[in-house]
């Protein structure tokens, strides 16, 4: 029996299984009912229920972020899309491949005051690489359904990754006929997503740097790959790696104080003649601030999905790809010597200070990445967590980090962490402040309802430490500041014991950080293990203080 709304939905959903989609993240609602019954039903798909929408959206990201694939986010009418902006935005910036399917109202009912009806067309604006307002599904055929889901995902995955929105106008009833009709095919063709290897033309020439940045490759096992290609060019070229954790270059051989050497005059004495940035934007200011300072002759920008990411406007070559073959002579030992002995100098100095500092950000992070087994997954929040990982993770540090670096919001966390959770096999530890941990507090309390277990590691300063760092402080009265920037909230996290499936616990200032890691990193079982850790933010500010101070005097001419 054929069924005019399920079977073309059927040939959508089974296109897009045979395209290797596998998850499908569903919220309740009524409107999407055929979309909803006809994913689940499909055998070679893994539905994942998510009640709110915006930790729905931010869970699918993690998925897609973790896997390369892009997983499907399903939806009612109404607020419920607008619901997904936020990681839409963020799959948009950090070219994360994701399909939304909105259902909507049909045409007839739009703009006439029916409930939980708004305009959905073109809801997320310029932040989706494909939309389309479909038709009725009766009105359509299985063969237009089929193509509509090769487009889609080519467009989630093509040479731009990021999110593609297909809004799906449902006719009641919206029922199925009889049994909920199943499409399969053979893997469908789509279009190549290689780019083409560029010629080096001597743009690798000389005394140079290479700069991996995040977000530069489609998943986790292809961001280690290109760490790791990175890494190799480096070494060929007697050049020093410089990058961030999110990028996985420091569980390559990356110099371990870049992002304090950078911020020192003394380091412009090392002025490079090449300089190769590859990937997104870098999470904190040093690098710009040290190009442009240094005006080297040549900045060139490999980059793929190309973002133009160069906010400082250093670029002098753009590549779309990796050249076949990076040519010319290595540079001379001395150079990467030189930069080997300022970074040594530097990370002696910095282990002194947080040695003698006690309970800070800086021992935080020692703690938890040196607490962690092989191959775990850090995911951090925005705001201070990843300038911190930065400024500490050492070099070879065995463990995978993500982070959402494209809007860089801190909305989200939890709930993309979860997402990542479904990908991998390996713990999944997020590393966050106190504002990120309660702005998706509905993420948290959905950790034990998914059948997943997560790590939380929570700085909890009371407030938004990272406001301490602009001029904006010290110009205006404390009381006006602690009001409008710091946003002290008063919550003690400890009380979020014993809710849906979380364990807290606060460790003071002389407990054991890493073997609380490792004895919640070692369970299973379905929930969170809140570890909080509450960091007095006067010392904390004095310790990075002296940490640059210390930096500065080791490298000194």
């Amino acid at each position: 029996m054929t069924d005019p709304v399920y079977d073309p939905i059927a040939a959508f959903a089974g296109t897009l299984a045979s395209l290797g989609v596998r998850d499908v993240v569903i919220s309740p609602g009524s409107r999407s009912t055929p979309l909803a019954v006809t994913f689940h039903a499909h055998p070679a798909l893994r539905t994942h229920i998510q009640l709110d929408e915006r930790s729905a959206g931010f869970f699918a990201l993690g998925q897609a972020r973790a896997s390369g694939r892009p997983s499907v986010l399903i939806c009612t009418s109404g607020t419920a899309a607008a619901n997904y902006l936020p990681a839409v935005v963020e799959a948009n910036h950090s070219c994360v491949p994701m399909i939304v399917c909105s259902a909507d109202r049909p045409p007839e009912l739009r703009d006439w005051g029916a409930g939980q009806t708004i305009d959905q067309v073109g809801i997320y604006g310029t932040n989706v690489r494909w939309f389309a307002d479909l038709p009725v599904p009766s009105e359509w055929s299985e063969s237009a359904a089929r193509l509509t889901a090769m487009r889609a995902h080519d467009a989630a995955i093509g040479p731009r990754r990021g999110p593609v929105h297909l809004n799906w106008p449902l006719r009641k009833p919206l029922e199925p006929v009889a049994e909920v009709p199943i499409r399969s095919y053979e893997t469908a063709a789509t279009s190549t997503t290689e780019p083409v290897s560029t010629p080096a033309d001597g743009l690798f020439d000389g005394d140079g740097v290479i700069v991996l940045g995040p977000d530069a490759a489609n998943g986790i096992d292809a961001q280690c790959e290109l760490a790791r290609l990175a890494a190799q060019v480096a070494r060929s070229k007697g050049w020093p790696l410089i990058g961030e954790p999110l990028s996985q270059a420091r569980s390559q051989d990356a110099l371990e104080a870049s992002e304090h050497l950078l911020k020192q005059p003394a380091v412009d004495r090392l002025r490079p003649d090449v300089v190769v940035r590859v990937g997104g934007a870098t999470t904190t200011a040093a690098l710009n601030q040290w190009l442009e300072r240094i005006s080297p002759e040549r900045v060139v920008l490999i980059d793929p999905e190309q973002r133009w990411h160069d906010a400082s406007f250093t670029t002098t070559h753009h590549l779309t790809a990796w050249p076949a073959e990076v040519t010319g002579p290595p540079s001379d030992p001395g150079w990467l010597a030189r930069w080997r002995a300022l970074d040594a100098a530097a990370s002696h100095a910095i282990e002194r200070v947080v040695s003698a500092s006690g309970r800070t950000s800086a021992s935080v992070v020692r703690d938890l990445c040196g607490a962690l087994p092989a191959g775990a997954v850090v995911m951090t929040s925005n705001s201070m967590p990843p300038r911190d990982l930065d400024s500490y993770v050492r070099p070879d540090t065995p463990l995978v980090f993500v982070g959402n670096r494209g809007a860089a919001g801190i909305d989200g966390i939890t709930s993309t962490a979860l997402g990542v959770a479904t990908q991998v096999d390996t713990p999944v530890v997020v590393f966050t402040g106190d504002l990120a941990l309660l702005h998706d507090i509905g993420g948290l309390l959905g950790v034990a309802r998914s059948g997943q277990h997560l790590t939380v590691v929570c700085i909890d300063n009371d407030g938004g430490q990272i406001f301490s760092m602009l001029p904006i402080h010290g110009r205006i009265g404390d009381d006006a500041y602690d009001t409008i920037f710091r946003t002290p909230h008063g919550v003690d996290l400890g009380h979020l014991d014993g809710m849906a499936g979380i364990d807290a616990t606060v460790l003071d200032p002389g407990d054991d950080l890493g073997r609380a890691v490792q004895v919640a990193v070692a369970k299973t079982d379905p929930g969170v293990d809140l570890l909080i850790v509450r960091i007095d933010p006067e010392r904390d500010m004095a310790a990075r203080t002296a940490v640059r101070s210390a930096v500065g005097e080791s490298i000194a001419p």
